[in-house]
């Protein structure tokens, strides 16, 4: 293979990973439950900070560790 085929390889390679980056962002482990294993659509802020499934899930991750 060519050198500048190779350079523009990398060079798609490199946009590419920046546009994935902008796009796909990890979800923060604290809200990883809430965003994919919950049936509400929305919590308010107290609901939130008491929800049984989401402290149990924390308690859980912590005894593992």
């Amino acid at each position: 293979m060519s050198k500048s085929y190779e350079k523009g390889v990398s060079n798609f390679y490199k946009l590419w990973q920046r546009l994935r980056n902008k796009v796909i962002q990890d979800v923060p482990e604290d809200i990883q439950l809430c965003e994919f294993d919950c049936h509400k659509l929305e919590c308010s802020m107290g609901d939130w900070e008491k929800c049984e499934r989401r402290l149990r899930s924390i308690a859980q991750t912590q005894k593992n560790t």
